[in-house]
């Protein structure tokens, strides 16, 4: 039959749609079958669908670790990409040795859309180079005056709480700690990085609308990096280029770009600002001044919305555990008439009260901070991992909300119970603390500032119950909280007394 023949034309109607319907069954096989022997929502080898619809719920994080809990720790959660909360497999994913790179995930979550910081960098040769020009800048040895910034910041959280926020019997002041909690991170973490706080504690309120604009993009950015499809049109196309946002724009995410010009630009050029801070230590050690940009901006939402959540996460359950609160006051207590700890407490006196450690230490294993899926790429030829062969390309993503629950913690992993650092033998301890601690990452990818955390953590629940009383004021619905990567929390209503001696 000739190809222009009538009849054959007449069959083009019925073989074109056949052909093209052939032609997808045939991609979702190919999508399947790669990966065929890793169980998951049986969407979610198909397509992106799956992991797009998780992400939207503001829940990302309990709905990865309902599916890890029920398919094993290899779980399958798209058509390329597993999931795990085995902390084996996030150091072996995360170790220098075996060069695994990040993948897309971590595209659409560039603070600045056109240029890399150390965090979303996926070349490891340019990642390295990054880290050794930044990483004098969040050691404790060039922060020398490190504990002092705190200090400051933590008496203008407690001169804000007394100026608007103590209530008595004849009127509550309720104040939102969740946002309080926001200021006093931002504060800090301005401090250490520029060498003076943007002020969001003296003013009591959202300077330059930073969380209101990181609110308002988190969730289409997190949306983006959990479904490479959409993330690569939005962010990896170009697209961003033509309409993405600029240092000129009055709001979004533009607003923040310009105020990272404007106090990054003032450390270069002919009449530049010598300042012994963070960012003095990055243009010391040759950043120049674009990259500089995008690492300030990083730190500042890294440092400060993760230690916020820290911060809130534990108060909550400090205030809803009546056990642990008395216990914990009365070490302070107990430490104050003994005469050691100082006012205000260092962090090395901190870490000598073993209740308060354990205290911080359950906080950041109940509720971790960040749990985006920080996805790496299994090397090309493929890796044979906890005795499963994974093809290369593929990726394998963290479910930070189950590591913090693995049976190494007891058979109580959901309870908030800071004992069990406490009762548990040294090498179990050891153990915890280990896995506790990737909570901050870990090997290649380990989080800079973690040193600066923890001593920001040694100190404000110290300083806070030393001086008040706290009590949720809606302890049905204590905030309101949800997941996008980092947690976006508000309305945390309490009621603040001052302690009585």
């Amino acid at each position: 039959m000739e190809a222009n023949s009538p009849k054959l034309r007449s069959l083009f109607p019925v073989l074109l749609p056949a052909i093209a319907i052939a032609g997808v069954i045939y991609s979702y096989f190919r999508s399947w079958y790669r990966l065929r022997d890793f169980k998951g929502p049986w969407l979610a080898g198909l397509t992106e669908a799956w992991l797009f619809r998780t992400t939207t719920t503001g829940e990302l994080h309990m709905r990865l670790y309902e599916v890890n809990k029920k398919y094993g720790d290899l779980t399958r959660i798209g058509p390329n990409w597993l999931m795990t909360s085995d902390p084996e497999i996030i150091r072996y994913m995360s170790a220098a040795k075996y060069k695994h790179q990040k993948s897309s995930w971590y595209e659409s979550l560039k603070v600045d859309p056109y240029v890399h910081s150390v965090f979303s960098e996926p070349n490891l040769e340019k990642h390295d180079k990054l880290r050794v020009k930044m990483q004098s800048g969040y050691s404790l040895k060039e922060n020398r005056d490190l504990g002092v910034k705190i200090d400051a910041e933590i008496a203008s959280l407690v001169n804000l709480i007394e100026r608007k926020y103590i209530s008595t019997a004849k009127e509550v002041r309720p104040i939102d700690l969740a946002q309080a909690a926001q200021y006093w991170s931002l504060d800090v973490i301005t401090s250490i990085a520029l060498g003076e706080p943007f002020g969001y504690l003296t003013e009591d309120r959202d300077m330059y609308d930073f969380v209101k604009i990181i609110q308002g993009e988190l969730p289409l950015a997190t949306v983006c990096s959990s479904t490479p499809t959409l993330g690569n049109l939005v962010f990896g196309s170009g697209l961003v280029t033509l309409i993405g946002p600029t240092p000129k724009d009055e709001a979004g995410r533009g607003k923040l770009m310009g105020i990272a010009k404007k106090v990054v630009g003032d450390r270069y050029g002919p009449k530049k600002v010598v300042r012994d801070d963070m960012l003095g230590t990055f243009v010391r050690n040759g950043l120049d001044q674009r990259q500089a940009e995008s690492e300030i901006l990083t730190t500042i939402l890294a440092g400060s919305d993760t230690t916020a959540t820290a911060i809130r996460a534990t108060m909550l359950h400090i205030m809803t555990n009546p056990r642990v609160y008395n216990t914990l006051v009365q070490e302070i207590q107990k430490a104050e008439t003994d005469g050691s700890i100082s006012y205000p407490i260092t962090s090395a006196e901190s870490r000598k009260m073993p209740y308060i450690q354990a205290v911080i230490k359950e906080g950041l294993r109940i509720h971790p901070p960040i749990t985006g899926l920080l996805t790496k790429v299994v090397n090309p030829g493929g890796e044979t991992i906890k005795g499963r062969f994974v093809p290369g390309g593929t990726g394998i993503g963290h479910c930070g909300w189950g590591i913090q629950r693995h049976e190494v913690f007891g058979t109580d992993v959901d309870v908030f119970r800071p004992e069990r650092w406490i009762e548990a033998s040294d090498m179990q301890r050891n153990e915890m603390e280990r896995t506790m601690e990737l909570v901050f990452g870990t090997g290649r990818w380990g989080c800079l500032g973690k040193a600066i955390v923890i001593v920001e953590l040694d100190k404000i629940f110290v300083e806070l119950l030393r001086r008040f009383d706290f009590e949720p004021i809606y302890p049905g619905s204590p905030w309101k909280s949800s997941n996008f990567t980092l947690f976006m929390q508000k309305e945390m209503w309490v009621r603040v007394t001052k302690r009585v001696a």
